[in-house]
C-alpha cells in the first residue's frame, strides 16, 4: 500500500518508501514462533492478541476493527457529516489505531522474549 501511495504522491514518494521498507508483516514471523490452542488454527491479530496481550483487545472500542475503521473514516471524510460526528469519529479512529499500533508491537515484544509493556 505503501508503495502505491508512493506512485500517486510523487512529492512524498521518498518518504513512504523509506517507511515501506522499514515495515515488517509479522504475519509469516509468527505463524513460524508462535501457536496458543486459544487462536484455534486462525493467525488473524484477533485470534494472537488475546494469546499475548488481552489487555489490549480492541472489541470495547466504538471502533473495533479494520472494517470499523475503513468505514469511520469514509463517513468522515464524507463532505455530509456533521462536524460533531466527524470529530467523534475522529478521536475514535485515534484510539483504535493507537491500540492497533500497540497490539502490533505486543505481538513483536512476544516474539522476541521482550516482557515490556505498552
Amino acid at each position: 500500500m505503501l508503495r502505491d501511495l508512493a506512485a500517486e504522491f510523487p512529492d512524498l514518494a521518498s518518504r513512504l518508501k523509506a517507511m515501506a521498507e522499514a515495515t515488517v508483516d509479522l504475519l509469516p514471523v509468527t505463524r513460524e514462533n508462535w501457536y496458543h490452542r486459544d487462536q484455534r488454527g486462525s493467525w488473524s491479530i484477533k485470534a494472537v492478541l488475546p494469546t499475548i496481550a488481552s489487555e489490549l483487545d480492541c472489541g470495547a472500542l466504538e471502533v473495533k476493527d479494520g472494517g470499523d475503521a475503513q468505514g469511520a473514516w469514509l463517513e468522515a471524510a464524507n463532505p455530509a457529516c456533521d462536524p460533531l460526528r466527524r470529530n467523534a469519529l475522529e478521536k475514535a479512529l485515534k484510539v483504535y489505531c493507537a491500540r492497533d499500533t500497540w497490539a502490533m508491537v505486543a505481538v513483536a515484544r512476544a516474539l522476541i522474549g521482550s516482557n515490556l509493556k505498552p
